[in-house]
């Protein structure tokens, strides 16, 4: 009855447009950024990070004088990229800002689905990933889209993606690629709720036609808090010919299941590939956006023929430089990034020693991994282990996840809001994990291989194919 008193009440508000913040308490909720992202980010730990901090805080300054000017307002995409300057000096695609609700609201968003998913094709397109049914007809894949709502796709994308995550080290496509992929929360978020949305696509003809989609109610499931079937998580098959496994993770979360267990599934595998004699071995990582070092370090031990740890040094919250009347000793802890016996906890077990499974449990064969820009977090570092020390190839696009550093782990489960009606939640993860074999930039595949259109609609698996290449010695 809540429910539905909520949707009579606050359905027309939520259907006239986008979400408008207050021009008046623009800067001051800029302050607040600054300060949160100063005070809780590891970046913020060195002076040098500091420093950058603060030269984005006054792009941000100039930025917010020069567009709010004597305007009564600003829409929330607009706020948000102002913002912006400030997750991008990080590096970090943890760090995210996003409109609140409270929670009856976001769950009537996540569960008012518009069934819309596309790609970026390798020719710069937006078009269907999957097929597409509208009021009046039926659309391929591939089909291309030009405009939401009367707004070009790509610009509109765009928008949505500021302050996002996925961004590691300014891999900006990254984020992007997960409002195209997955639009129709974010639309909303920022838009309202919608009962339906207009689409300009375009045909192979060149035909421009005017389409309309209706959304749909899908139940949103918490898969942390409601247990699933292992399948949407984890499956193993072979190749066709027989002569690979090819494992798919997607996601690395300590999710709890009603038919299975991640570590024996794992094991499974492995024993699997010994007992046939496969040397040829494929992980699936894409759109996996990270999860628990342990299921990382577990599947990674049946990899490895060395110790290893999961991060070969972390970071913790709090400026690096000493605070007045401080002892040496302190000091000297808030430079190596920890202050508190429990951070130093943390550090210890982040960072020891991890042994691989015996010698007769590992696979000795070859390993392609496959990653692309949703791959994420934890996974970048699992990719970085397989790459880093030589164990194997990586395949697909570059990844979000950075190569050099991780911010993730130590979260105290508190919601931190800003704005004076708390507009907007910002996200920010309190450790930075370096990876055994850290690099510039994000973790890049040793074999780039895009997504075309023509392989889209042919239902082949390009990426796949090209790592079946590798891993059998073809190329």
């Amino acid at each position: 009855m809540m429910r539905l008193l909520f949707l009579l009440v606050f359905l027309p508000v939520l259907l006239s447009g986008q979400r408008n913040f207050p021009a008046d308490s623009v800067a001051g909720a800029a302050e607040e950024i600054f300060a949160i992202i100063k005070d809780r980010h590891p970046f913020a730990a060195s002076m040098d990070g500091l420093k950058a901090l603060e030269a984005a805080r006054t792009q941000v300054q100039k930025e917010v004088m020069e567009a709010v000017g004597e305007r009564d307002s600003i829409t929330y995409p607009e706020f948000i990229k102002m913002m912006a300057p400030m997750q991008e000096v990080t590096g970090c695609g943890h760090l995210i800002l996003e409109p609140h609700f409270d929670s009856l609201e976001s769950r009537s968003i996540r569960e008012n689905f518009l069934p819309l998913q596309m790609m970026l094709a390798d020719d710069g397109r937006h078009v269907l990933m999957t097929g597409l049914r509208t009021t009046r007809d039926t659309f391929l894949p591939g089909t291309e889209v030009l405009a939401i709502e009367g707004e070009p796709v790509g610009p509109l994308m765009q928008s949505l993606s500021y302050f996002s995550g996925l961004n590691d080290q300014g891999n900006n496509r990254a984020g992007v690629m997960k409002i195209i992929r997955f639009p129709s929360t974010y639309y909303q978020w920022h838009y309202g709720l919608k009962k339906q949305l207009s689409l300009t696509l375009k045909n192979d003809a060149g035909e421009v036609s005017e389409e309309v989609i209706l959304a749909k109610h899908k139940p949103f499931v918490d898969p942390k808090k409601v247990k699933t079937d292992i399948s949407k998580t984890l499956t193993f098959r072979f190749s066709e010919d027989g002569q690979t496994g090819i494992l798919d993770i997607n996601k690395f979360s300590t999710y709890k299941f009603t038919n299975g267990n991640y570590f024996k599934f794992i094991r499974t595998v492995f024993d699997t590939l010994r007992q046939t004699n496969t040397q040829q071995l494929i992980i699936d990582i894409r759109d996996n956006g990270g999860g628990s070092s342990g299921r990382i370090s577990a599947l990674y031990r049946y990899l490895s023929d060395r110790e290893f740890k999961f991060s070969s040094a972390t970071i913790s919250t709090g400026p690096a430089r000493a605070l007045p009347g401080e002892r040496g000793k302190v000091a000297r802890r808030r430079a190596a990034g920890a202050v508190t016996k429990k951070e130093r906890r943390v550090q210890k077990a982040l960072t020891r020693k991890i042994k691989p499974v015996k010698e007769e449990l590992q696979f000795s064969g070859r390993v392609v991994v496959l990653v692309n820009e949703l791959s994420f977090s934890a996974s970048g570092i699992f990719a970085r282990y397989v790459q880093g020390s030589g164990r194997g190839k990586l395949v697909g696009m570059p990844a979000g996840a950075s190569a050099g550093i991780t911010y993730g782990a130590k979260d105290d489960g508190k919601k931190i809001y800003v704005g004076p009606d708390d507009n907007f939640e910002i996200k920010v993860n309190t450790i930075g994990l370096v990876p055994e074999f850290p690099e510039p930039g994000n973790v890049t595949p040793d074999i780039a291989v895009p997504l075309t259109v023509s392989a889209l609609r042919a239902g082949r698996d390009e990426q796949l194919e090209r790592a079946l290449e590798i891993v059998s010695g073809k190329k």
